[in-house]
Formats: structure tokens, sequence, C-alpha cells
């Protein structure tokens, strides 16, 4: 909610003027846009769209201009800002009226379910409609959220490509174009929007430019706002040492800026998510307790669908989008590594068998359903005896949550199982390229030309992470004759293409770039590099023992304390549905006895009494209970493991694959351990004690 509020509050700071967006300002944005028709503009309009925001664009660009819905003026002004800041071309009437639509559809199509007798599935649909609505109204700040979000990444890159830059030419615009050609993210197509509006005189120059950009982060990012302003700054000093020194200044403010930022997230992460654990996790499955009470007393249709609507969907789904609404506020330095791009590796979701001397590549989906089938199939041959009320229907259902669980730890696992060792490889060249950019300052500041001086680092750095990266660069420069940028960056031998490390990336761009206008350049380059990496670095440790210590109670909590519970509650459920059930059994017993006898007011009154609960003990059967209990667990473990990659590597699919793995294995292993031997021992008790009061 924080967060929402720091976009609002961008929203209305966003223009000076009394109309937040003026209609010559879009207008003058048109004349932008046909002037400058460009490959990198289209992108910048369309890039990596989601399957939801498709659906908004294109229902606001056609429903929403028929069915138009008329809204007070000053959220139409912040939500016409906000549309246009991520360069949409719908209004905010379109958008509201295509959520009322959105409304209106679902609840006419749940009615007609309903009446038709699917009374829950109709429910169903009217509760999405209210959902469609309030995510389609919200669907312009949560998308300038992520955009921002997924730009704070680049943030502390770009300060260093403008620092890099400046040091040697004092040339801001200069400066902004070698940032945006050197990123390649949402970043990067900002800054390229700036230049286009400078260009066409939206602003006077690129200084007004960059002060109109770093008001959207003044909030979000005082640091970095504070940066760029020291940098623009730099250029109107009267002396060098002046002007080197702000741009030092600059540099120590957007880190020191990444740290605190780092520990004020690190801190407030704290209460929500403990308001997560109690309202996602503790209080639903202390709630499951009640359920069989419920099934005593009143007799509820479709208990079991309910059941499953509520915890696997219902939960999952608030618990989500309460720890992602916190997720997306998360500050970045360095972002991930694309791994798809490192040839000879498989893509994500893959892995490679050998067949003779080719590597095959193989969808994990296959063994992971494999491994589910091959759970189940006892489950199959023993279908009578799972039909009939007892502890064995615990016993066996447990075969089919292990198989769901085991299935989706072997399809998480094998997608990067090949991809994880070229993880930590390119993470020990990070933390190792800081040595080996000293270096290469330190040749250079010498007078070695910057080929003689890849050769040079590439044998002082043998048998380091780094090193094989070198060796690579300069066998290009040596034995195939590239130039040095193409032995770097080359689409198909350049030694990027198999370390596709941003930071990398950044590094020796700026010494390509550094290096043909001078070797002094270059030095004092690739000597500020080796500083600024090895101090990113030195946060980067601080603050991963800060988010340590969060996620290491989340570990806690889903790998321990929710499968304990889980199967103490399955095992407590399976109980107290055979004690309803020999109950139930005697109570019959009771009233027709009776019911056969006269004489007395008590064969009226008795029957009445006990036909007023429901004691059957099987209104849901106990295989139905714990497959959902299992499958609410499951999908826990996988949001928890989600969460908590993404809180120590925003953006790192690996990372996340792996991580849900793990979390999905620990939990659903000791789970089925707790329940397995919680229900054999309360099943054992519940018989010991029904055989000593006659029941059974």
């Amino acid at each position: 909610m924080a967060k929402l509020n720091e976009i609002d509050s961008l929203i209305n700071n966003y223009y000076l003027s009394d109309e937040i967006v003026p209609k010559e300002l879009y207008s003058k944005d048109q004349e932008v846009r046909t002037q400058l028709r460009s490959i990198e503009y289209k992108i910048f309009k369309t890039k990596n769209p989601s399957t939801f925001s498709k659906i908004v664009t294109f229902g606001s660009d056609t429903i929403g201009k028929v069915v138009k819905f008329s809204i007070n003026k000053e959220s139409e002004k912040k939500i016409n800002t906000t549309l246009y800041l991520l360069g949409l071309d719908f209004d905010a009437k379109s958008l509201y009226g295509f959520s009322i639509f959105c409304l209106f559809g679902f609840f006419l199509l749940g009615i007609i379910v309903a009446v038709v007798g699917l009374l829950i599935p109709g429910l169903v649909l009217m509760v999405l409609g209210v959902i469609s609505l309030f995510a389609v109204q919200t669907y312009p700040s949560r998308e300038l959220q992520i955009r921002m979000s997924k730009s704070s990444s680049d943030l502390v890159t770009f300060i260093l490509y403008l620092i890099i830059f400046m040091r040697q030419t004092p040339n801001l615009e200069g400066a902004v174009n070698f940032a945006s050609d050197n990123l390649n993210t949402y970043l990067a197509y900002d800054l390229k929007k700036l230049i286009w509006d400078t260009a066409a005189r939206k602003y006077v120059n690129i200084k007004e430019a960059l002060d109109e950009y770093g008001k959207r982060w003044a909030k979000t990012s005082p640091a970095f706002t504070n940066a760029l302003f020291l940098v623009e700054s730099s250029v109107f000093q009267k002396t060098e040492e002046e002007r080197l020194a702000l741009l030092e200044e600059a540099s120590q403010q957007i880190l020191n800026g990444t740290f605190e930022s780092m520990r004020a997230y690190a801190n407030s992460l704290k209460e929500p998510l403990n308001m997560v654990y109690m309202l996602g996790m503790v209080l639903p499955v202390l709630g499951l307790v009640l359920a069989p009470m419920m099934m005593a007393f009143v007799e509820i249709p479709d208990f079991g669908l309910l059941l499953f609507l509520m915890y696997d969907i219902g939960l999952p789904l608030m618990i989500y989008f309460l720890i992602r609404n916190k997720l997306t506020t998360r500050p970045a330095g360095f972002a991930a590594p694309d791994l798809n791009l490192i040839p000879g590796l498989p893509k994500l979701g893959h892995f490679f068998i050998k067949i003779g001397s080719k590597k095959v590549p193989v969808n994990a989906l296959i063994p992971a359903a494999a491994v589910f089938i091959l759970f189940n199939l006892p489950v199959y041959l023993l279908l009578p005896v799972l039909m009939v009320f007892s502890p064995n229907q615990v016993y066996i259902s447990l075969l089919i949550t292990a198989g769901i669980g085991m299935g989706l730890y072997t399809y998480f696992k094998l997608s990067v199982v090949q991809l994880k060792s070229a993880a930590e490889e390119l993470n020990q060249i990070q933390h190792s390229f800081s040595a080996a950019a000293f270096q290469m300052g330190s040749f250079l500041s010498q007078g070695y030309p910057p080929e003689t001086t890849i050769l040079k680092v590439s044998a002082t750095m043998k048998n380091t992470p780094v090193s094989e990266f070198f060796n690579i660069v300069a066998n290009n420069v040596q034995n195939v004759g590239m130039s040095l940028k193409d032995a770097i960056f080359d689409k198909v031998n350049g030694a990027i293409r198999f370390f596709p490390s941003p930071m990398l990336i950044a590094a020796m761009r700026v010494f390509i770039e550094s290096a043909q206008k001078s070797i002094v350049n270059s030095a004092a380059a690739m000597l500020y590099i080796s500083r600024h990496l090895t101090n990113l670095q030195r946060i980067d440790e601080q603050v991963r023992n800060l988010l340590d210590e969060t996620t290491s109670g989340m570990r806690v909590e889903v790998g321990l304390l929710s499968p304990v519970m889980s199967g103490i509650v399955v095992g407590l459920t399976t109980l107290i549905g055979s004690v309803l059930r020999s109950l139930s059994s005697s109570i019959s017993t009771i009233t027709s006895g009776l019911s056969g006898s006269s004489g007395s007011g008590l064969t009226d009154v008795i029957p009445f009494a006990f036909g007023i609960f429901n004691l059957s003990g099987g209104a849901v059967p106990l295989y139905t209970f714990q497959i959902v209990i299992g499958i609410y667990l499951i999908t826990l473990s996988i949001i928890i493991g989600y969460s908590i990659a993404t809180i120590s590597q925003p953006g790192d699919k690996v990372e996340m694959f792996d991580k849900i793995a793990s979390t999905v294995l620990i939990s659903i292993i000791l789970y089925v351990i707790v329940t397995f031997f919680v229900t054999l021992v309360f099943a054992s008790i519940g018989g010991t004690v029904l055989a000593l009061t006659h029941l059974v």
C-alpha cells in the first residue's frame, strides 16, 4: 500500500502546472511519435507485455471506447498521467468502462450458472467480477510500479555510465546517449525517449529532461535523484578538481543510498511477512480443525469443493498478492544474467540427455509427469480400499499428494539442474572481476595498449574464476585475429556470449568506449570501476546479511511449522471423523430402538434431537480432505520459495526455480511423514477409546 501511495505522490507532483496532463502535451508527444518512428520506440511501447496487460489494453481500446464511464476529474487526471507515463494510448474513461463491462459480464455469467444449478461456480464467477473490476482499475498504478521496479535494477549502472563518460568528457547529452546505448532494459528506453523528446523541443535541453525524469524517482529512490543532480551540476564547475569531486560524491550517494534503501526494506519486511504468516498459514491451518465439527452439526452441500476453492485457490492467491505487493518494492543492484543466452546450455524448463555424441533437449514436464504417474499407480490398484471410510483413505491418498509434490519438485529441479553450475560460475566471476579491473587499470596506466593489457591480465589472473573470460578474449585477439571489440562482443564468438553478466557487460563496454579515446582515459575508467565494484560488493554482502535474517524465518515457517501443523490437522480430522461415524452408528441403533417402543414422550423427542446433527463423519471423505491440505501446503511452498528467491536476487529465474524445488521437497517429505505417523497414532488411540466406551 505504501508503494502505491508513493506512485500516487509521483503522479501528483510529476507536472508543476495545474493540468497534470495538458492536451498540448499529448499533442506534442504525438508529434514526437510521428517524427521519430523507430524500432526502438516500438519496442519501448510493447516490450514484454503480460497477458493481463494485453487484455486490458485491447479491452480499453475496443470495449472501453464504447462503454465509457465518467469519473471525478482528479482521479481522471491521475490515471491519465499514469497511462501517459506508460506510453498507453487509451484514457481513464475507457479503462473504467472496460472494468465495468468485466464486472457486469462476470456477474451475468455467474447468475446464469447459478440458475442452472451450479451454485458455487456461479458465486466464484461473481467474485471474479468484483476482482476484475479492481484489477483493471488499478492496472495503471501497478504497471507503473512494476515498470519502475524493473528499471530500478539499472539505476546504479546508469549513474556509473554517466560518471565514467563525464570523467573524460563533461558533456551531459553525450553521457545520456552513452548510457542509453549500453543499457538494454526499460531504463534504456526511458532515456531514449528523453533524448527524442529533447530533439523534438518538448524540453529545452537534456538537463531539463533529466530533471523531469528525476522527479519520478524522488520518492522511491531519493539517492538516485540526488546522484543525478550532482552529475548534472558537475558540468557547471569551474575547476577540474571540483568537477571530479562532484562525480565522486554522486558515486558515493548512489551506493550509500542503495544500502540504506535495502536496510529500510529489510526492516519493513518483518511486519508484513508476520501478517502473511498469521493470515495465510497459521489461522487457515487452525481453521481446518473446525471443519470436521462443522460437518457434524451442519450439512454443507459440496463442502469438499468449497474447501478446495478456499484453500487451494483463494488462500494461495491472497498470500501471493500480499507478498507480491511487498516484493515489487525491493531495491535492486545489477540485474541477473540471462543464462539462455549462453550457447551449449538448455533453455529454462529443459535439460540435456546424451544420446551417443549428441545432446538432446528434454522438456522437464515429461519426467515430472512420469514421477506423478509412478506415485499414483498404487492408488489406482487400491481404489476399492480408498472408497471405504477409514484411516486407510489418508494413507493411500498421501501417495497422490506425494506424487503432486515430487512431480513439481522434479520439474523445477530438472529445469535448472544444468543451469545452476553456470549461474554459480557467473557469480564467482562477478565477485572476482573487481580485482581484474584493477589490474587492467594498472597495466593501462603503465602505457600498455588495451590488447596487450588483456593478454597480461589473462596470464596474471590464471586459475581464478574470471580467467576463462580473459582467455577467450585473448584467444580471439591472438589466434582468430579479431579486433578487441569483436573479441568481447561478437554475437557468435565473443567472450560475453559465454558470460552474459550485466555487470561484466557494463564494465567491458566502458573499457572499449574509453580505450577509443585514450589509454589514460581507459586506465582511469577501469580503476574507478574496480573501486566501484568493490564498494558495491561490500554493500551487497551487508544487504544479504540483512535479508537473510528475514528469509530464514520464512524457511523455518514453511519448511517446518506448516507441514507439521498440517499433518497434525489431518490426523485430528481422521480421529474426529472416526468418532463421529461411530457415534452416528450408535445413535441410529438407539433411535431405531426407541421408535419401536411406545408409552414415552422420549420416543418423539430423542430422534428429533439426534436428527439435528449430521454425525456421519464422512460428509467429506478423508482422502479429499487430505489432498486439499496437501495441495495447499505445496502451493504455499511454491509461493514462499518464489518470495525468498525474489528477496535474495530479483529477476533470477534459475535461483527462483532452484529455491522453489528445495522448499517443495522439504515441505512435502516432512508433511507426508508427519501425516502418516500422526494419523496412525490418532487412529490407534481413537480405536482404543471407542472400544472401551463400547461404541464399536
